[in-house]
């Protein structure tokens, strides 16, 4: 019994901390997550990446926008890694739903 209250407790612990991270706007650890860190924080603050979703054609257009109309230095070697991180951890939410049945195969609409 006191290890399953420990285990409990443990992974509510973790819920909490997890819960924490995203609401705070704390980057997921992973390959690149300090570089990202190190490159976004200057100029905005974290909640801005951890809100946003693309694949790293969208990431890209959205770094090329910073450097263009924002003044974001140009990230040279990190600029792989950047992308790596962003559309691995924050790439586009996968839908669960099916494709939208095409219009020939939808039933009659009555007038």
């Amino acid at each position: 019994m006191k290890h399953l209250a420990q285990r409990l407790i443990f992974i509510l612990l973790a819920s909490a901390m997890t819960d924490y991270a995203v609401s705070s706007g704390e980057l997921k650890a992973g390959a690149g997550s300090e570089i990202v860190s190190q490159t976004c924080i200057p100029c905005h603050s974290l909640k801005l990446v951890t809100q946003n979703r693309a694949d790293r054609q969208g990431w890209l257009s959205m770094i090329r926008w910073m450097q263009e109309k924002q003044g974001l230095w140009q990230l040279g070697e990190n600029e792989d890694k950047i992308l790596d991180y962003l559309s691995t951890y924050y790439g586009p939410k996968k839908s669960f739903r099916r494709a939208p049945l095409p219009v020939e195969l939808m039933p009659p609409v009555e007038s």
